[in-house]
């Protein structure tokens, strides 16, 4: 015994819901209130009999329950008891996530049980399937559930009056529900017709057919735009008179989609129903359809079952002649095929080849098997899907032209806006039916068979036209003409036949789907297994691109457009790999013009279809990413296949000019509704792009664009083009990967790039035809910054820099960035990128001047060009003037950039960053220092005189190799590190420019080393502290500081170490701010012998020398005359002692101080002398132990 079917609790909510795999619809069961047990699942038999909740029905399962399930249940709960009060109650959901339930009397009914614990109806259900069609479930009919068949069974015994029927207002309408004993209606909890109304019926043709009651065909709309009307043009499907006087059904009812609108496209296409009528019983039924000779094709309807409607079955279904927008049940509806349905032809044989004529003309026809009522399977069966596009918005067509705007904003000849049924021939077991019709555009060639035979004759191109079996599975127009009635304006339909239904119905069938696609994705993956390969054939379009075709199936393999140089030197095709039908179709057609901003045609991973769509120009690599960026107002990545008449500037003009405009030049985002804008949009933004370039080819820029302006207009130039294309950090070549950092990417593309037509060749032996060699390769990159691209509209000067908003130190700008490339290689190139600085050395940047003139921001603009030496070419990036930085220092008030050097340094990371580097020239302009009591102490010594103004700073200590490293991950380029790098940073002594009365002059010093430090101390690098008149601040954690050598001579023999080496190192904090009364400076010097930052160094081990305090003088010169230098500096070294073997000190009673002081001639020469200072005669005069010039 099966197990019962149940409803599972979900998310822990009052809801509960049916899940059985292949279900098509939805079941919910409610509860209003938290059961004393709760459980995980209701069996459907104890739903209605132990439980008191509601049963919920849908086409589809409601979104509200995935994204607020707690929401849901509140509704529905709140919505049931205000229509059911006390009672339980049934409900049908709307298609509609903002409002789910819809009117309780056509959506709904409420039960309870009776006295005798039955539970009926106690409200009626009266559901609108259209507005000349009811659906009704009265009260009094009993409630149950049959657990065997998983539904819910409303039923009564017959009586006079039906409880459950369809109706037109009062008037029955030929169709009766149950049969003399019972009317019953199964509502199942699953399966294909879940939460439908499946019921018995029998339908009276010439009640519900007849005069003036419902059409039984197809219905299709236009719009007249020449008359400003809607034309309806009607096909009856069958001969009325000739059906039967009675037909079995099994009838389905969805109150929620009674014309099958709601259905998921997916499903309507394998052939699944809400509502319609099931033929039973196989009968024949006189169609309109003829076959090619002529002869009335009967429709044998097939599939129906007892139980339900299974997918598939022939039936009689609903459809709507209002908007697809209309609300359900607010239309008018008629009734149309539905399901499979199998074809006899009059006088002809069960089991006979014929051929069903498609539409009006006998050049187009589809082949089948007529029926045979012992072949079961065997059977070809003609099956109508329901609701399928059936509104031509412009109709009829008129050329395109300028002066009928109208004419350009159409590119589907059907969309949905009104839907009817559409039909495919499916094949029977061991039948393939064939498609015929002229096929658009050329054909392709392919050499005879080679013999192989040495001297033989060269191969001949002939027409290889691919095979054309009829795609199953795929839906297309397709209407009979037999059962018009007299005064049918005939030329509208022809042209209507034309136009709009066989040209749509050529578009689809062209393509390959079904057991076509399943026999060439078989192909492709024989191919793909060279073990099994069969040789494809090659062929070659008039155009020169080359095709590979399976033998077999017809199907493309490849086709290759082009072929380029990768960057390791190996060929890079341009092709589409197995390729799909619309584009196989596109490129055989003779003037092809492909305007493709989808990609849903070119990349299908399901049958392999694939594009290869890069090519590499000189580094460059550039990318056809079809459809990416796409709206409909603005585009990206437009992809044009140009091998026709006309220029490429007239083409773009109209989408009726274009080849298959329907499959490739929509937009992935738009609607049937915005189709026509889609495609007045794209036409407009192709025409405003092109002529915006041909005016740039006169513009600022107009050695860039020259070669744009000939592809554009030259009605002669065939080839492929790609505009705006998107670029990304690795198209760049590695040797410029750094820009990156700089690069805004939603402005990044290339403007186009593209080919002309390629060479092939053809080998004689194997009849192989390939490309020959590098296809030429030409295109064009023209990004700018948008700030700086209103500069330069403005005309300022393009080496201003631009104001950027950052918080970080540095950033990183590329401006502009121009590259063009023809015959494959980069002919020209110019770029401006930007270093913006707002802390240098950690001070903020106050103001920048270039030339002495303000920027207008805080940055320096460096210029890239490129260089080809010797067939290697280079990229350079530098700075060519100087630019001045003002910081908020009153140590360091302004830096200069004299050079500045920008270079990729490349990957690091294994490949997942990259790395860049700025190389940096140019001059620390220190401030001079004066003491506490205003007396000039200019121990920074490198800068300008005082008083000079900002724009005239800059001079100072000249250094070289200052670097500013950048880095950035590659899946992250715009996430950029920053790090001032100090380490090579070297001085250019000769472009320095000191002060003259600096310490630099005065005391002799010789530049050694920079310090740059965090979270250290001067002490941590061996530096005692010098004391000064000058008004200073401790360090904070970070800090910059120049090391000076201070030449003490040497010792002699005595010296443990190699002679005296002294530094001194003036420090300056970034905090120092230029309003500050104290400055953050330390001077400190470290000993000769001595240990990092002690205070006590050693003679030979023996003798210890200790030191106090240190300070810097700045003294008169004794006795000076006038003309005389007037000052001079000193270094004074206090409480000198010494200590032998670390017990006597020397002298005992006094310390020695020791005066180092510089020449006041600034000659670079220093002198010393010590003085004994005896510790029991305080206050007495120091006695000079010696005088000396150190050498």
């Amino acid at each position: 015994m099966s197990a019962v079917l149940q409803f599972e609790q979900v998310a822990n909510t009052l809801l509960y819901e049916a899940r059985v795999a292949g279900s098509v619809g939805w079941a919910g069961y409610l509860l209003p209130t938290p059961p004393s047990n709760p459980v995980a699942g209701i069996p459907i038999d104890q739903s209605l009999s132990q439980y008191s909740g509601a049963y919920l029905f849908a086409t589809a399962r409601p979104a509200l329950i995935d994204s607020d399930p707690a929401g849901f249940v509140q509704q529905a709960n709140a919505y049931i008891k205000a229509n059911a009060g006390f009672n339980r109650a049934a409900v049908w959901l709307l298609n509609s996530p903002a409002a789910p339930f819809g009117n309780f009397a056509h959506y709904g009914f409420a039960f309870s049980p009776n006295i005798s614990g039955l539970n009926i109806l106690r409200s009626d259900l009266n559901a609108a399937l259209g507005s000349n069609l009811n659906f009704y479930v009265l009260t009094n009919l009993y409630l149950s559930v049959d657990t065997a068949a998983g539904a819910l069974v409303v039923s009564i015994r017959t009586g006079t009056n039906p409880l459950i029927g369809l109706q037109n207002g009062a008037d029955s309408i030929g169709i009766t529900v149950g049969d003399a004993n019972m009317q019953r209606a199964a509502i199942p909890f699953s399966g294909p017709n879940t939460g439908c109304f499946v019921f018995a019926a029998q339908i009276t043709p010439a009640v519900t057919f007849g005069a003036g009651a419902y059409m039984l065909g197809f219905r299709y709309v236009a719009r007249d735009k020449q008359h400003n009307r809607r034309v309806t043009l009607s096909y009856p499907a069958f001969a009325a008179g000739q059906l039967p006087n009675s037909l079995a059904c099994t009838g389905t009812v969805d109150p929620a989609d009674p014309t099958n609108t709601r259905l998921a496209d997916a499903l309507l296409r394998q052939g699944y129903l809400r509502t319609g009528f099931a033929l039973s019983g196989a009968p024949a039924l006189a169609s309109m359809f003829r076959s090619a000779t002529g002869r009335a094709i009967s429709l044998i309807p097939q599939g129906a079952g007892t139980a339900g409607l299974p997918a598939r079955a022939g039936a009689f279904a609903l459809a709507s002649a209002a908007r697809a927008n209309t609300p359900p049940g607010q239309g008018v509806v008629y009734f149309t095929p539905a399901g499979a349905f199998g074809l006899s032809v009059d006088t002809q044989p069960a089991g006979a080849p014929q051929q069903l004529l498609c539409g009006l003309f006998g050049s187009e026809r589809v082949s089948f098997v007529t029926y045979d009522p012992q072949a079961g399977a065997g059977n070809d069966t003609l099956l109508f899907l329901p609701s399928q596009p059936a509104y031509a918005p412009v109709f009829p067509f008129s050329s395109a032209s300028l002066d009928t705007p109208d004419s350009g904003k159409l590119a589907r000849r059907l969309t949905a806006d009104y839907q009817a049924p559409w039909a495919t021939l499916v094949n029977g077991a061991g039948h393939t039916s064939q498609y015929s019709a002229e096929p658009e555009g050329s054909p392709l060639y392919a050499p005879t068979p080679p013999t192989g035979a040495p001297g033989a004759a060269p191969a001949v191109l002939l027409t290889h036209p691919p095979s054309m079996a009829l795609p199953q599975g795929l839906g297309f127009p397709l209407v009979p003409y037999a059962g018009l009635a007299p005064g049918v304006d005939g030329q509208q339909l022809a042209q209507f036949e034309s136009q709009i239904l066989a040209a749509t119905r050529k578009a689809l069938i062209s393509g390959a789907a079904g057991a076509t696609w399943r026999a060439r994705a078989a192909a492709t993956a024989r191919h793909a297994r060279a073990a099994l390969a069969v040789t494809p054939t090659y062929a070659t379009t008039p155009q020169g691109l080359v095709a590979q075709i399976d033998p077999g199936s017809g199907a493309y393999l490849n086709v290759a457009l082009a072929q380029s140089a990768d960057r390791s030197g190996s060929m890079q095709p341009f092709a589409f790999g197995y390729p799909t039908r619309q584009l196989q179709d596109a490129l055989q057609t003779n003037q092809l013009f492909l305007v493709a901003v989808n990609d849903q045609n070119f990349d299908n991973p399901k049958i392999g279809a694939h594009f290869a769509n890069a090519v590499t120009i000189a580094g460059w690599t550039l990318t056809a990413q079809v459809g990416k960026g796409a709206t409909l107002t603005s585009y990206r990545n437009v992809l044009i296949l140009k091998f026709c008449a006309g220029s490429l500037q007239e083409r773009v003009s109209n989408p009726n000019r274009w080849t298959a405009a329907a499959d490739f030049s929509l937009a992935a985002e738009a609607s049937p509704d915005t189709a026509t804008v889609a495609y007045t949009g794209l036409s407009q933004w192709l025409q405003q792009y092109i002529d915006d370039g041909i005016a740039r080819a006169s513009g600022r820029s107009a050695a860039f664009y020259q070669n744009f302006k000939q592809i554009a207009t030259d009605p002669s130039w065939n080839g492929v083009i790609v505009l705006q294309a998107d670029l990304a950090a690795n198209d760049l070549p590695p040797q410029i990967q750094g820009l990156a950092a700089g690069i805004e990417f939603a402005h990044f593309t290339a403007h186009h790039f593209g080919f002309s037509v390629s060479r092939v060749v053809v080998d004689q032996a194997s009849g192989v035809i390939t490309l020959d060699g590098p296809s030429s390769m030409f295109g064009l990159i023209d990004y700018t910054n948008p700030a700086y691209a209103l500069n330069l509209a403005a005309g300022v000067n393009p080496d201003q820099p631009i104001p950027v908003q950052t918080t970080n130190d540095f950033d990183f700008s590329v401006l502009q960035l121009q590259s063009l490339f023809e015959n494959s290689r980069l002919i020209d190139f110019k770029s401006n990128v930007q270093l913006t600085a707002n802390r240098l050395f950690g001070a903020p940047v106050l103001a920048t001047y270039s030339n002495g003139q303000p920027a207008p921001a805080n940055g320096v603009v460096l210029d890239g060009s490129y260089i080809d030496q010797n067939g290697v070419g280079v990229y350079v990036f530098q700075q060519t003037q100087a630019n001045l930085f003002t910081l908020d220092s009153n140590l360091l008030p302004a830096l200069l950039f004299s050079r500045v050097q920008f270079n990729t340094l490349g990957p690091r990371d294994g490949g997942a960053s990259v790395a860049s580097r700025f190389l940096i020239w140019g001059n620390f302009d220190f401030a001079q220092l004066n003491d506490q009591a205003g007396a000039l102490l200019d121990v920074l010594s490198f800068g300008s005189p005082p008083g000079t103004f900002p724009a005239a700073l800059g001079a100072g200590l000249a250094f070289s190799n200052l670097a500013i490293d950048m880095s950035f991950a590659k899946a992250t380029p715009n996430a950029v590190s920053y790090a001032l790098d100090t380490a090579n940073l070297a001085y250019d002594l000769n472009a320095s420019q000191p002060r003259d009365e600096s310490l630099f002059k005065g005391f002799g010093l010789q530049l050694k080393s920079f310090i740059s430090a965090q979270d250290k101390t001067p002490a941590d690098y061996g530096f005692l502290p010098v004391s000064s008149g000058l008004s200073l601040r401790q360090l904070g954690k970070r800090w910059f500081g120049v090391v000076y050598d201070v030449t003490l001579g040497g010792p002699g023999a005595l010296a443990s170490a190699a002679g005296f080496s002294s530094s001194m190192l003036l420090a300056w904090a970034p905090d120092s701010a230029a309003s500050d009364s104290t400055h953050g400076l330390f001077m400190g010097l470290s000993l000769p012998g001595a240990a990092p930052g002690a205070k006590l160094f050693s003679l030979q081990g023996v003798i210890k020398v200790a030191v106090g305090a240190i300070a810097l003088l700045r003294q008169p010169v004794p006795g000076a005359k006038a003309g005389d230098p007037p000052f001079f500096y000193c270094l004074r070294l206090d409480d000198i002692g010494i200590k032998i073997f670390g017990i006597v000190k020397l002298p005992p009673d006094a310390t020695i101080q020791f005066f180092l002081f510089g020449d006041p001639s600034n000659t670079g020469s220093l002198g010393w002398y010590a003085a004994y200072v005896a510790s029991d005669t305080p206050g007495a005069d120091q006695q000079r132990l010696g005088l000396a010039q150190l050498p």
